[in-house]
């Protein structure tokens, strides 16, 4: 019973970190023999366009004013996982606190670097952006930055809290990438009906700006519900091997170790 109730308690805090992420994989970190022999499993605009990862339904389309409209709600959400580790503070023992706090200020600390390294990085993989995409990814990078701060200053003030140099390609493979791909799948089972009807209705309002516009149909990315564009063993495959080989530092630069 305790031990369901700590994984609940960390998963509830985990999970926020999911929420409504803007992300993009550019095609030339990924070796030419590597793309071609992939080619047939990587869904359309997959590569080298800016996406959305959205906490219950996957990977969907960006789009700048309705992505605005979710971040603005970011804070708040990092706000409530200070209130809900203070409150669960007074209610378990030290040990048992700690522990759950250490595992989430891991995630915490690399996510602010992946979101750092997109921020940092976002000119040079990726063409014709206007100042409003550049700058909410600069928005985004400084709210998982703020909440970083803010639980160092809240929980280890009367300790030094030794920041990560950079991720070991053995730790992104084995520890993180497989845990994202696990809570996304996890996630997917516990769609909120508010969710639900938020979604369509931006699904509805994509498809007729899209018919205003006389965009092409085929070139669009639907809102994923419960099926990924991928199988999880396609996109952990994808991702481990190919996507991800690279070291991080905590300043969002890949290093040449």
């Amino acid at each position: 019973m305790i031990q369901n109730s700590l994984d609940t308690f960390y998963n509830e805090l985990v999970k926020t970190l999911f929420h409504d992420v803007i992300f993009y994989i550019p095609s030339k970190i990924i070796p030419i023999d590597v793309l071609k022999n992939l080619e047939s499993q990587i869904p359309p605009h997959f590569l080298d366009e800016i996406s959305l990862l959205d906490v219950y339904y996957g990977f969907g389309e960006f789009d700048l004013t309705e992505f605005n409209e979710r971040l603005i709600k970011k804070p708040k959400l990092f706000e409530n996982n200070i209130f809900y580790l203070l409150g669960k503070q007074n209610e378990l023992n030290a040990p048992e606190f700690m522990y759950i706090l250490n595992k989430y200020m891991d995630k915490v600390e690399f996510y602010c670097a992946i979101v750092n390294w997109l921020s940092i990085n976002l000119k040079t993989f990726n063409r014709d952006l206007n100042f409003g995409t550049i700058g909410i990814f600069e928005i985004q990078n400084e709210i998982y930055k703020t909440h970083f701060i803010e639980l160092i200053n809240c929980f280890y003030r009367e300790e030094e809290f030794l920041l990560k140099q950079y991720y070991d390609l053995s730790e992104i493979i084995k520890i993180y990438i497989p845990d994202l791909i696990s809570r996304i799948d996890q996630y997917n089972l516990e769609v909120p009906i508010k969710s639900t009807a938020e979604v369509l209705r931006q699904d509805e309002k994509v498809q007729l700006d899209k018919n205003k516009t006389k965009k092409s149909t085929n070139k669009s990315k639907k809102r994923i519900k419960k099926e990924p564009l991928i199988s999880e063993k396609e996109a952990e495959n994808f991702l481990l091997t190919n996507v991800f080989n690279i070291k991080l530092n905590c300043n969002g630069k890949e290093t040449t170790n």
